[in-house]
């Protein structure tokens, strides 16, 4: 099959046309998946941040539980103060 000249002609331009929708729609592909990279991003940063945040809640209730035990410990020195028995 020969290509005439009127050929090359229309052939060119076709071309050219689909080549800028190749690259139209694999820049359409590219931008979708950069933008599901932030979201998968940003979920997991915010997943970090609320486990951060129940540890953080924990510990603080730990350290309120430890500095109540610690006043009643002193609490509990101070009532024995009083009180010497010698056998």
């Amino acid at each position: 099959m020969n290509i005439r000249p009127i050929d090359v002609k229309i052939l060119y331009p076709k071309s050219t046309e689909v080549s800028q929708i190749v690259f139209g729609e694999q820049q359409k592909e590219n931008m979708l998946k950069h933008i599901n990279a932030q979201k998968n991003q940003a979920k997991v940063e915010e997943d970090l941040r609320q486990v951060k945040s129940k540890d953080n809640v924990s510990e603080i209730r730990l350290t309120q539980k430890q500095e109540s035990e610690k006043q009643q410990a002193k609490k509990q020195k101070k009532t024995n103060k009083g009180f010497d028995i010698r056998v």
